[in-house]
């Protein structure tokens, strides 16, 4: 592993979330990237509603986050932060009816292009997203959805 991927699980419920670092080197792999570091948290609704205020001015949870990592030379292969909301993971993989642990890693690679500067604010910039994490996430063995998306951004 060339990438360094530090998961945090705050509501200790995963398991062994360290399954989400194949599909992690996976998208960082396949956008070229050079060695990097990048931190995953999975937290209970509260925090991350709390993280969605405190720096989206959004006083609601959301399924996922991404905070890009500093500019300094010090940080110059810190990619960033990306925090899940394992319940609302919990009720999109029911939704989609896929395993919480391809919902997980949807998530993360879906945080990590928004770390790589990729948005989806439009359906075309939205659909290379989709086919990125799906690639990304199927060649680590995880089931995917091509209609994938935020059930969170939909209500």
């Amino acid at each position: 592993m060339k990438h360094t991927i530090v998961i945090l699980d705050r509501t200790r419920r995963v398991g062994r979330p360290s399954f989400l670092k194949a599909p992690l080197e996976a998208i960082l792999d396949a956008e070229d990237q050079p060695p990097s570091s990048v931190e995953v948290l999975i937290a209970d609704e509260q925090e991350i509603r709390s993280l969605n205020k405190e720096f989206r001015g959004i006083d609601a949870a959301t399924d996922v986050l991404s905070f890009p990592g500093g500019d300094g030379p010090e940080d110059e292969h810190t990619l960033g932060e990306i925090a899940i909301c394992l319940p609302i993971a919990e009720q999109q993989a029911l939704a989609r009816g896929v395993p919480i642990e391809s919902e997980l890693a949807c998530l993360a690679v879906h945080g990590c292009l928004h770390l790589l500067g990729y948005d989806d604010d439009t359906d075309a910039a939205r659909d290379e997203m989709i086919r990125k994490m799906n690639a990304a996430v199927s060649s680590c063995g995880h089931g995917v959805v091509d209609e994938w998306g935020s059930i969170y951004a939909r209500s």
